[in-house]
């Protein structure tokens, strides 16, 4: 043996095996949020399906009421032009078409009222989770749910909704950085694993991102689902707690699941107690839906805005948005009285 021949050096583990796992891995994960995703586009085609009848109808019944109010519009405007020259010009930059605001207001406010209805499907959930983790046996839960009240009902409703905006950006791309995604990727073979799913085009256009732009509207819904779902969670607590506990050992007692003495007796009793401070943060939040301007999502107040800017008529613009605001608003609340009623059927009510 030659003393001057060196020493043989150990086969190191094959750096792209690890490299391989890593992307099967996380194609695995993409590939089931892949069908996870279409599962609920499937659910909301069915619901789309389901609901298409009731909305054609819905549709002639608005194309009538358009038709009819459009009349008296159309009537009112004759007479202000002719006993009021002067306001003529006021109500045209109002009109619908090119020359009037109409338009843009509107789209203004089918934004805001997608923003809300989004927020409180999204905030009841939420509001349902945390009482019950405020109500939980568990004190892990119960400061979970405590510290998320305090958290989101002790800062101003715009301050969290600039946090969430920015520290999404700023998280989201702190995130690339740290793990560098571009190198990520390419030692994964990650778009060509993810061609099994058609995803291939997808993957390497999220692969090669450098800047995270987060949707204003996203944003804006999270700040308010989580606003609202702090607010509902106090509200809901109350509710169940207002439940006398010996419907519940009565239900109990004669043999009643769990989620039959749900169904059965608390819920019905809960939207009963619940339903007026429902309707109270409703309201609230048809009108926070105003802080998204903001982040320049144009939603009625932004709308609202940027005409007053072009034409110089802030109180006829501001004015308008202030009735569209009590419209909706007052609708709210006559959907909520009648709901009330509704859920307080055959309940005694004290002289």
């Amino acid at each position: 043996m030659d003393p001057a021949a060196p020493e043989a050096v150990p086969a190191l583990p094959d750096p792209g095996l690890f490299g391989d796992l890593a992307g099967w891995l996380l194609t695995l994960l993409g590939g089931l949020g892949y069908l996870v995703a279409l599962a609920v586009k499937g659910v909301f085609w069915l619901l789309g399906m389901l609901w298409w009848p009731v909305g054609q109808v819905l549709g002639l019944v608005v194309d009538g009421l358009g038709w009819v109010l459009g009349g008296i519009g159309s009537a009112i405007y004759d007479w202000i032009a002719a006993d009021h020259p002067g306001l003529a010009g006021e109500i045209d930059l109002l009109s619908f078409g090119k020359g009037g605001w109409g338009d843009d207001l509107w789209a203004g406010l089918q934004l805001t009222l997608q923003l809300a209805a989004i927020s409180l499907v999204f905030g009841l959930v939420i509001g349902f989770l945390g009482a019950g983790a405020k109500l939980a046996p568990s004190k892990w839960l119960n400061r979970i749910g405590n510290l998320y009240t305090v958290l989101i009902r002790g800062l101003p409703e715009l301050l969290t909704l600039m946090l969430i905006y920015y520290g999404i950006q700023f998280g989201l791309q702190g995130l690339i950085e740290l793990v560098a995604l571009q190198d990520l990727c390419a030692a994964t073979a990650l778009p060509a694993k993810m061609a099994l799913f058609g995803l291939e085009d997808g993957t390497r256009a999220f692969c090669g991102a450098t800047t995270v732009n987060v949707s204003g509207f996203a944003a804006g819904t999270v700040a308010l689902s989580l606003v609202f779902g702090a607010f509902a969670t106090e509200v809901l607590r109350g509710a169940i707690l207002a439940v006398p506990k010996g419907q519940l050992e009565a239900a109990r007692a004669i043999g009643m699941s769990r989620a039959l003495l749900i169904r059965r007796v608390l819920i019905p009793q809960v939207w009963r107690f619940a339903l007026p401070g429902l309707g109270n943060l409703w309201l609230n939040l048809v009108k926070d839906t105003s802080l998204v301007s903001v982040i320049a999502l144009d939603e009625l107040m932004r709308k609202a805005g940027i005409a007053v800017g072009v034409t110089k008529q802030p109180f006829l613009f501001y004015g308008a948005a202030c009735a569209l605001y009590l419209a909706v608003t007052g609708v709210s609340m006559i959907v909520f009285a009648r709901a009330e009623r509704w859920a307080s059927r055959g309940v005694r009510r004290p002289v």
